[in-house]
């Protein structure tokens, strides 16, 4: 038998196709309201932001890991400490510069290729999420904290001889900040983004912290250290305001402008000393 159709007129009017009205009306529906600001969608707002800073930092590690198997200095303990490795010890100045020298040191290629795809993935995202002053403010401090964090541990466990280097603990930083920028815009983007965008850091983050448990090279503690300040950091630091952030500020610049100072004298310690 044919069932009797609904007249159209019984139909609840909306914004939906006519041969999905019905099963939207029993889905429970609510159409958008018009007054509401569409959402956002990174590539169209943010896209075209050159990541300058992400690339100079690739590239200053490539030149320091030049440098150093030209000298043969690969796997040379007391060169990495020389050129400044993080080592337990007296903090002396040479200590502090260490905090961030030992991140543009890498103990081989793997290391080194690790880390710089870490760092394309991460440090263009928060260049183009963040202010350009806060991807600077939040990487080198960033990697200042970690180091501190590694350090610390290192002291506590009496490992004073085991040194600590490469720039996972800052790349850990600049993917705590991306968590915090995803809490921050979750009703700004589209649909899934957000989401999208804090699974694909955790999908990183995760299993290297895992992956430390089991391997004793990895410096668990940077990678820790970095996630926290990271996330601190980024709760705080101006998001792009073309995602409706604010201009970064006075305190933000000066952040900002010591980290690049801090590493350039860092970069410059690393360069010179042999």
């Amino acid at each position: 038998m044919r069932e009797e159709e609904k007249p159209a007129e019984e139909i609840a009017p909306g914004p939906w196709p006519p041969d999905d009205r019905h099963g939207m009306t029993e889905t429970g529906y609510v159409p958008p309201d018009p007054a509401e600001p569409p959402p956002v969608e990174l590539s169209s707002a943010v896209g075209d932001v050159l990541p300058w800073g992400t690339v100079a930092l690739v590239l200053s590690w490539a030149v320091a890991f030049a440098l150093m198997t030209l000298g043969h200095e690969i796997g040379d303990h007391a060169a990495y400490v020389l050129r400044g490795a993080s080592l337990p010890g007296v903090f002396t100045p040479e200590a502090c510069v260490s905090l961030l020298a030992s991140t543009f040191l890498h103990s081989g290629y793997r290391h080194l290729l690790f880390n710089s795809l870490a760092m394309l993935a991460f440090g263009q995202a928060v260049e183009r999420v963040f202010s350009r002053w806060s991807f600077w403010a939040a990487y080198a401090w960033g990697g200042v904290l970690a180091s501190l964090t590694s350090l610390a541990w290192r002291t506590w466990r009496e490992t004073g001889s085991h040194i600590s280097i490469g720039a996972s603990g800052a790349i850990f930083a600049l993917a705590g900040a991306l968590l915090a920028a995803a809490w921050r815009l979750r009703a700004r983007l589209a649909v899934g983004r957000a989401r999208a965008l804090a699974a694909a850091i955790l999908f990183f983050a995760a299993p290297s912290i895992v992956q430390g448990f089991h391997d004793l090279g990895t410096d668990n503690a940077a990678h820790v250290g970095g996630v926290v300040s990271g996330l601190a950091m980024g709760a705080f630091l101006p998001l792009s305001p073309r995602l409706g952030g604010r201009p970064a500020g006075f305190a933000t610049r000066i952040a900002a402008v010591l980290g690049i100072l801090a590493l350039a004298v860092a970069f410059t310690r690393v360069l010179l000393e042999r």
